[in-house]
């Protein structure tokens, strides 16, 4: 399975995320983060891997559906890049490779696992049902017309999570990597931390394996932040648990990376 991500695909991912950093736009910022060209965004290139292996996985009566990726280097615009899927029993894996130079860019797999249980005390952050609506209609006229409705919320969970709340993080760095005041923008964190998303898992209830089940409001906990720090850099991982209309019917769980910047350039992918 060939893929390739556009200019056009770029401005879509980050009109719906909000995500504008200077790497995915500005060769030149992108050349200063050791790449060729300007960076897809790591969630964009997930969505047609994560429809292709949610398909693929066959969860049975009360399971739910697993999928997980690490990142382990940046698609480039335009690059070609070559899917290639390995059956492995309950197990699908995956790893995506750069189609000239066999350059490993993500690997991971997907499973049928237990239904998912999630309890957790911390505040829930609310996406209206009318704003659930025009994101997905948005979604499904660009990026997303053929993705199921797990890869979809999956989506606008991130990106809601990376618009509002990734200050949530910054505030358990040690005073040296936090950011001086409350940014507004990934644009301004861009000039004082390198926020690298390294891991990405989903498990999902299989009522989500259908593009016509995504209504109503959407609420999420962001809890479980664990990070080991160094003097310039911390990585580590968070979860958030989804709601849909008042059921938990996903979790997400994020690896991070952030490293404090030098030079005022920076990217989240």
């Amino acid at each position: 399975m060939q893929l390739s991500f556009g200019a056009a695909d770029i401005e879509h991912w980050a009109s719906l995320s909000g995500d504008r950093n200077p790497i995915h736009f500005d060769r030149e910022a992108a050349r200063r983060m050791a790449a060729p060209d300007v960076v897809a965004h790591g969630m964009l290139v997930l969505l047609p891997i994560k429809q292709h292996l949610g398909r693929l996985a066959a969860p049975g009566a009360g399971q739910w559906l697993q999928f997980r990726a690490l990142l382990k280097s940046p698609v480039v615009r335009d690059a070609q890049v070559r899917l290639e899927t390995t059956d492995k029993g309950a197990l699908t894996q995956f790893k995506l490779r750069q189609a000239d130079d066999q350059t490993l860019h993500l690997q991971g797999n997907a499973q049928a696992v237990d239904t998912g249980a999630w309890q957790s005390s911390a505040s829930q952050q609310h996406i209206a049902a009318a704003s659930v609506a025009d994101w997905l209609g948005q979604f499904r006229q660009s990026l997303g017309r053929d993705c199921d409705d797990w890869v979809a919320l999956d989506a606008l969970v991130f990106g809601d999570f990376v618009r509002h709340q990734v200050n949530t993080v910054f505030a358990r760095l040690a005073p040296d990597l936090r950011q001086p005041q409350t940014l507004g923008s990934l644009e301004e964190l861009a000039s004082h931390l390198l926020v690298v998303q390294t891991s990405h898992q989903v498990a999902c209830c299989p009522s989500l394996r259908t593009q016509d089940a995504l209504h109503g409001d959407v609420a999420y906990q962001i809890d479980n932040i664990e990070l080991i720090e160094s003097p310039d850099q911390a990585v580590g991982t968070l979860d958030l648990g989804v709601r849909l209309a008042g059921r938990h019917l996903m979790t997400i769980t994020l690896g991070l990376m952030v490293k404090n910047l030098q030079t005022p350039q920076g990217a989240v992918q």
